[in-house]
């Protein structure tokens, strides 16, 4: 009885270390697409070609979708930093998959129902009834191991305390589209990752939820810099200029021209 008391304690512990590693992946029953492949038929494609940047000069109405509510309170500070944005709406998850905010998992971040897709036409929609311009969708996560190989070398409580068996590398990411309300243009897609942490560490490493943490706000300093750029430039871009009338077809009579004016104070012909 006395040998088995260490090895249970070795057990638990070991199964405490290994629920650590995980990928943090929000919004799990929530699949995205930039447009569902049933509603694509030709005539979206022709205008998906002929849609021309709208972005205006001067204030601009911004609308947001995240898939990752847990970031929005810091989105909502990176988009009020970016030049010409006077307004910020977010759409909520109720509009677009039903999903109350506490109702995902029954609160564990894990949900039983089947993806619940979302369209960009959906979201353009929802966008437009808030009377915005332009819509930012943002998915942010990580990913995390947890332990390593040498897992498999403890077998005793005390080598739980020495052996650097712990997994703290986190590799996260942050993704941006960046789309006009009004006709679809895409003015971007933007996109950042990043790694941190140890692949082979004690128990007594920073943890990966601090790595996370730490390299989020790196990514959302990386995604204001691109956001800002990206409207400025589009800001200072020149209208095209319109082109010119389509050339009559061969062989068409030219339009008759008016008669000249007769000088002041002559008289018709007779």
């Amino acid at each position: 009885m006395r040998r088995l008391a260490p090895l249970a304690l070795c057990a638990l512990a070991l199964t405490g270390l290994e629920g650590c590693g995980a990928s943090y992946v929000p919004s799990r029953n929530t699949s995205f697409e930039m447009d569902r492949e049933v509603e694509i038929d030709d005539e979206d494609i022709r205008k998906a070609f002929e849609a021309r940047p709208q972005m205006p000069p001067g204030a601009i109405r911004l609308a947001y979708y995240t898939l990752d509510p847990d970031v929005a309170e810091d989105l909502e500070k990176v988009f009020g930093k970016l030049p010409g944005v006077t307004s910020i709406y977010r759409i909520p998850s109720l509009f677009v998959t039903g999903q109350r905010r506490l109702s995902e998992g029954n609160g564990n971040g894990y949900s039983y129902e089947p993806p619940r897709e979302i369209s960009l036409k959906k979201l353009r929609l929802l966008a437009a009834r808030a009377n915005t311009d332009v819509l930012v969708i943002v998915d942010h996560g990580y990913r995390n191991q947890g332990v390593n190989p040498l897992v498999a070398t403890v077998s005793l409580l005390v080598p739980i305390f020495f052996v650097p068996f712990v997994d703290t590398q986190v590799k996260g990411y942050v993704e941006a589209f960046v789309v006009d309300v009004r006709n679809g243009y895409l003015y971007g897609h933007l996109s950042e990752e990043d790694t941190r942490g140890e692949p082979y560490a004690t128990i007594y490493a920073k943890g990966p939820k601090d790595y996370a943490e730490e390299q989020w706000i790196d990514l959302r300093m990386s995604l204001q810099k691109q956001l800002v750029k990206l409207v400025e430039d589009e800001r200072a871009r020149k209208p095209a200029p319109s082109e010119p009338p389509p050339p009559p077809p061969p062989g068409a009579a030219p339009p008759l021209a008016a008669p000249p004016a007769a000088p002041p104070g002559a008289f018709p012909a007779p």
